[in-house]
């Protein structure tokens, strides 16, 4: 069953008594990592959409990424529209009749032997899915996790649609040229022992450093000022939403936060709290934006914030300056 089908009502009691330090969550405990996993790292992440016109401004205008493709099924309707981050990295989304709970549809893993991953997974006893050739030409094979979520693994062929592409459509618009890491939603044992047995850790294999989280719950909401209250009847379905938009996310790398922020708020007409740009448990500057269906977007600088500022500290709206500093561990000092 997909996270999504689950009673709106049923979880929220559950994230209900979640810490707000739960926003950096960890991973669950790595098995033996596999020696020789043939990954190369995160290729792209799927998402679904409610209103293509307003996802394409978001993610083309906002975000500054490429229109790469677009795949259509045999009667010419767009099944899904590619965005592109760089030569490896795609964000792919897909056209739906109505804004789902759970708006992510696939996470995809580049490998460099595809044959030899699969075997690897077979010999696990996880059952991946029969390699075949993907809709945008590069061969592919699926495992799908107990609580739903589909991971795909494929590797680049030059006569793909991505490939054909390569060292094209990377202007300096986008808002980012690194996507760093995704996001979703793990909550029970068998879930969490599947990922385990991934066989990858943390991070996945390979140079690049991408990695794959698992939180069963996330406190950056959409609605900032003031937070939703989870004990509130009224907005109970609000924010449950909120939550499942929060987890199910995908992380940008960003060289200048302050630069990127003050391109956010020109592109989109942002104002500063729905960019309050903030320091995370990891130590890092953090935005979370959220496109037209309440996905979010991670903006990760990837710089380490120093030691003496603490977590939940503020960058001030307005021109580079000293941060509000936080002198509460989980409570933002501004707004």
């Amino acid at each position: 069953m997909r996270a999504g089908t689950l009673m709106a009502t049923g979880l929220a009691l559950g994230l209900a008594v979640a810490s707000p330090l739960l926003a950096q969550a960890a991973a669950p405990p790595p098995a033996a990592e596999i020696e020789d996993l043939p990954i190369l790292g995160l290729a792209q992440v799927s998402v679904s959409v409610s209103d293509l016109a307003k996802a394409r401004t978001f993610y083309g205008d906002v975000l500054g990424f490429a229109e790469a493709f677009t795949l259509r099924n045999k009667r010419g309707i767009i099944r899904s529209v590619y965005f592109k981050v760089n030569d490896e990295q795609f964000i792919e989304l897909l056209p739906a009749a109505k804004a789902e709970l759970v708006r992510q549809t696939r996470l995809v893993v580049q490998a460099s032997d595809l044959k030899k991953l699969h075997t690897i997974y077979a010999a696990q006893g996880l059952a991946p899915g029969e390699i075949s050739k993907g809709a945008d030409g590069n061969p592919i094979f699926r495992l799908t996790a107990p609580n739903g979520t589909a991971l795909d693994f494929m590797n680049y062929v030059p006569t793909s649609r991505q490939s054909r592409l390569k060292g094209k459509l990377l202007g300096e618009n986008r808002i980012s040229t690194r996507l760093l890491h995704a996001g979703t939603m793990v909550r029970d044992e068998p879930t969490k022992a599947f990922f385990r047995t991934l066989g990858w850790g943390r991070l996945l294999p390979g140079p690049r450093g991408d990695y794959i989280e698992t939180p069963a719950s996330d406190r950056n909401l959409e609605t900032k000022n003031p937070p939703l209250d989870p004990e509130n009847p009224a907005t109970l379905p609000q924010y449950t939403r909120e939550v499942y938009g929060a987890v199910y996310h995908f992380a940008l790398e960003i060289d200048d936060m302050h630069g990127a922020r003050e391109a956010l708020k020109r592109r989109g007409g942002f104002d500063d709290v729905r960019l309050r740009t903030a320091v995370g448990n990891n130590r890092h500057w953090l935005i979370h934006l959220f496109d037209g269906d309440g996905s979010r977007v991670e903006l990760m600088s990837k710089d380490v914030v120093p030691a003496e500022i603490p977590a939940f500290s503020v960058m001030p709206p307005g021109p580079p300056g000293p941060p509000i500093l936080a002198t509460q561990r989980g409570v933002y000092p501004w707004p």
